[in-house]
């Protein structure tokens, strides 16, 4: 005969998964992306080194290509990732809690409820990225890229957050 608590030495095995597991979640696969999403999240002052001024390159509306010399350029934080966070740590706890009842219940493995939860959370940090719109971009960013999506260019940012499965570091 089966009863309930057969099913909590599977459940147990699931938890110990759980609990020896974290999600990374963000731009993990390309170092220049990488440096791009910081920069952005964090804001940075950059400053010409070695040469008087940074030559920045633009687009007249005539369509040719310059450059304007500049002596710094400041980027403003624009805080995304702690956006996400903040937007959706309520809507992750919830989803936790019924994964959890689930995993008792023998309804789901622990892989499937992190796996649930990476790929929620990395679509909620583009959405972020999407919907981004303060601080502006600056006007000569606005006349380079032909509109003004502060964490949008090509979407090579936005298309590369994504998510990992990973030991939990002690």
């Amino acid at each position: 005969m089966i009863t309930e608590y057969d099913k909590f030495p599977k459940a147990i095995e699931q938890f110990d998964i759980l609990n020896s597991s974290e999600i990374h979640i963000g731009v993990l696969h390309d170092k220049h992306l990488q440096m791009i999403a910081i920069v952005n999240n964090d804001g940075a002052t950059i400053r010409a080194k070695n040469v008087p001024y940074l030559m920045v390159p633009t687009l007249g509306k005539d369509g040719k290509r310059g450059f304007v010399r500049l002596k710094e350029v400041h980027i403003p934080h624009r805080r995304f990732m702690e956006k996400t966070k903040m937007h959706n740590e309520r809507r992750w706890l919830s989803y936790a809690q019924q994964e959890t009842m689930k995993i008792l219940a023998g309804d789901m493995t622990a892989m499937h409820a992190l796996h649930y939860l990476g790929n929620l959370a990395t679509e909620q940090m583009k959405t972020e990225i999407i919907k981004f719109a303060n601080p502006a971009n600056a006007p000569l960013t606005i006349a380079n890229k032909g509109f003004n999506d502060p964490l949008i260019d090509t979407g090579a940012l936005r298309d590369s957050i994504t998510y990992r499965i990973v030991p939990k570091t002690m």
